[in-house]
């Protein structure tokens, strides 16, 4: 039954059909095939999961709270508060680019939201000021797989739904390797912009430092609401997406004139086509992992890697490799969605947090977002720079040879993802 639907469903994805329908197609196949599985589950399955989940429901909204965000003048305040802060440096714009995602990342949790909203204004001023455009724009690509790390994290959502994990517990332990990767990335910037001899920025003056601290305020206060509703206790996920929508439409507009009236219908459209999409995958798969679950694959799957005996950091190795291979035809939602039933139990049985699998899962299929051939930051970056993607290849390599050493770090230092949850009371 289990080799029906994973069959049925590879040769929908090499036939070119979205995962979504391969999954669907997979699902029916082997319905159709077993009596023993009837039809109508597919349907069931598919209702029932995207209707019986409150947490879910958080992640159109982040996707909504992001894009509100990022036409509402935020990116731009955040520039300016990066540039006080790191732009006096030797290639000052390139550190204001990776410390500009940490901020958005916060604010978005979506890394095509971010090179759309920071890329629109840091690629041009970059090349401006004497930046080649092919290191600003793979700079800008790279910066952006920082926001899924750093809460909120709508794939930390989703891994958190399947794990049947706390939110806050995935948002928590986000933070240090979210700020790992950016440090990370700040390596090979130091490297080509001494090398190159990149610009500084002219140190800010205490006013103008004053002066950006407190424009970006009501742009801080977006994350700050977010995990400190959720840390705190205040607010549910779900909750607390919410409120980020409320606010998002109501202070941006006040203290930083964006967006327009006019402007949120097709926001709104953007969220909703792109919630859409996750939504009939995560359906489809309600289906699919039902049947791979009542067929005992992932229990055969644990069986067979346990009696390997594998060490927990082989095992680790071999999900991050699965998962840059993965992320080259797939989107991280897409990934964890398909591999995370599979997987998890393995994770476990060989003695592996399932707070700190997640974050690893997160990193490693984040890094989806920049490799071609369909890295959706890749083909954003590019639409916006003009570059055509044999040009960014070679620029991209030291930054995500970075990312991918950082999550070694990550994988191989349990403590880096569980510190802070442990602190906080999260997980034990």
């Amino acid at each position: 039954m289990a080799e029906t639907l994973l069959i049925v469903f590879l040769i929908a994805i090499v036939a070119g059909m979205p995962i979504g329908i391969a999954l669907a197609a997979g699902a029916f196949a082997t319905s159709m095939l077993y009596p023993i599985v009837n039809p109508i589950i597919v349907p069931t399955r598919f209702v029932g999961l995207l209707s019986d989940s409150y947490l879910l429901l958080s992640a159109p909204l982040f996707i909504l709270a992001g894009n509100i965000a990022a036409r509402g003048g935020v990116a731009r305040v955040l520039i300016d508060l990066a540039t006080v802060l790191v732009g006096r440096f030797r290639g000052g714009l390139a550190y204001v680019n990776i410390l500009d995602s940490m901020f958005f990342g916060g604010i978005s949790g979506s890394a095509v939201a971010d090179v759309s909203a920071l890329g629109t204004f840091l690629i041009p001023q970059m090349e401006r000021k004497g930046y080649d455009r092919d290191f600003a724009t793979a700079l800008t690509i790279s910066t952006a797989v920082v926001a899924p790390i750093i809460p909120p994290s709508i794939i930390a959502v989703i891994f958190a739904w399947m794990a049947d994990e706390s939110v806050a517990a995935m948002f928590a332990a986000g933070v240090i390797p979210g700020i790992l990767v950016g440090l990370g990335m700040a390596i090979p910037v130091y490297t080509i912009s001494k090398a190159r001899n990149y610009p500084k920025e002219p140190p800010p003056t205490r006013a103008e430092f004053l002066a950006a601290l407190k424009r970006a305020m009501p742009a801080l206060a977006i994350p700050a609401i977010i995990m400190g509703g959720i840390l705190l206790g205040l607010f549910t996920p779900t909750e607390a997406a919410g409120v980020a929508v409320v606010y998002a439409l109501i202070v941006p507009p006040i203290f930083y004139r964006e967006p327009k009236l006019r402007d949120l219908p097709q926001i709104f459209i953007d969220s909703a086509r792109l919630s859409a999409v996750i939504g009939m995958i995560i359906g489809f798969v309600g289906a699919f992992g039902w049947i791979l679950t009542f067929s005992k694959f992932p229990l055969e799957v644990a069986n067979s890697i346990a009696a390997i005996g594998p060490s927990w950091w082989m095992f680790l190795l071999i999900v991050i490799l699965l998962y840059v291979v993965l992320g080259t035809f797939l989107t991280p939602s897409e990934i964890i969605l398909v591999t995370v039933p599979v997987l998890l139990p393995v994770a476990q049985a060989v003695g592996i947090h399932p707070v700190h699998f997640g974050l690893v899962c997160v990193i490693a299929s984040a890094i989806g977002h920049i490799t071609p051939p369909v890295g959706l930051c890749l083909f954003v970056g590019m639409a916006i720079s003009g570059l055509p993607m044999e040009k960014l290849v070679r620029p991209l390599l030291p930054f995500l040879a970075a990312i991918i050493g950082t999550l070694l770090v990550v994988a191989f230092i349990p403590e880096t993802t569980l510190f802070l949850p442990r602190l906080l009371g999260f997980i034990k």
